[in-house]
């Protein structure tokens, strides 16, 4: 039996959501199903029509389930619709607006408040902090919300607008972090801390301050746990990375799939939540085990 994964971004720009797709796979695999990875990159302008196309190809070809990851919380909702009609479960990782039999959603508001607390440990009341904000997802959004709720908590002085074009990482890899950064250094002439939205934008933005000499002024932390990230932690580098748990939430939309196709549950579109995480702090880094080294991760078959 068949399921169909819709992945937002090509194999390789971002590991966190890689190291989730092989955790959903290695999960299904162990309970007898197959997944099939089909790819509708979100930055790309046919993201949608590529992404209705593969849900109509999945089930003429009679898959069981469909999990897909929720970019805009309104769409696919007609192809979604149409393949619940023909008993195809469908599974949704972030919680859209419109009828799934499950979803997952990360506790992203927390990880920003949290991520806010750890800076403000390393940085004196009152300081400057930049944030580079994502491509504007909802999760990309609660994320930035608890960032800046959390900031205003703990006394530190946001200085720009992370909904702002010039300081949001659209592209959503190092190179979007790299521009958005320098934009950040040209407008500040002063920043103690910097919150890069994710992993790869942080790797752009140190590229960034690497290369105007900034590097040592500025504390920097970011979310997702990705070896890259931690090696930077290890080396003193980066000052933290938060860990939200990519396998687990791999493991628990992997669960979602069996619960509805071999269990026959009805989940009634029961929305569960993933691990809140915890900070990988310099210490932590160095005992850090890659992904692959706890889970098998097997070449993936693409749709």
């Amino acid at each position: 039996m068949r399921v169909l994964y819709i992945c937002p971004l090509k194999y390789g720009e971002n590991p966190s959501i890689d190291a989730m797709t092989h955790a959903i796979d290695h999960t299904l695999a162990e309970a007898g199903l197959e997944l099939r990875v089909g790819y509708a990159d979100f930055r790309d302008d046919d993201w949608l029509q590529r992404t209705n196309t593969l849900i109509e190809e999945a089930v003429a070809a009679g898959v069981r389930a469909i999990v897909f990851y929720s970019i805009d919380v309104d769409e696919p909702a007609e192809a979604v619709a149409e393949a619940r009609r023909q008993g195809v479960s469908v599974v949704a990782v972030e919680r859209p607006r419109f009828p799934v039999d499950a979803s997952l959603v990360y506790p992203n508001f927390n990880h920003g408040v949290y991520m806010a607390e750890y800076l403000a440990s390393l940085l004196p009341a009152g300081a400057k902090v930049g944030i580079d904000g994502g491509p504007g997802t909802a999760d990309d959004t609660e994320l930035v919300l608890g960032f800046v709720h959390g900031l205003q908590v703990y006394g530190l002085d946001l200085v720009n607008d992370p909904m702002d074009e010039r300081y949001r990482n659209t592209l959503d890899v190092r190179s979007g972090g790299y521009e958005k950064t320098k934009n950040l250094l040209a407008d500040f002439s002063h920043l103690d801390g910097l919150i890069p939205y994710n992993d790869e934008t942080a790797l752009g933005a140190i590229d960034a301050l690497r290369e105007t000499g900034r590097l040592g002024e500025v504390k920097t932390v970011s979310r997702n746990g990705t070896p890259n990230a931690v090696r930077l932690v290890a080396e003193g580098v980066h000052h933290g990375t938060w860990d939200l748990h990519a396998l687990g939430i791999g493991k628990q939309v992997g669960d979602l799939v069996v619960r509805l196709v071999l269990n026959e549950e009805k989940l009634d579109g029961l929305c569960v939540a993933s691990a809140i995480g915890h900070m990988i702090t310099p210490e932590l880094a160095r005992s850090w085990v890659p992904w692959d080294k706890r889970i098998p991760f097997h070449p993936l078959r693409e749709w």
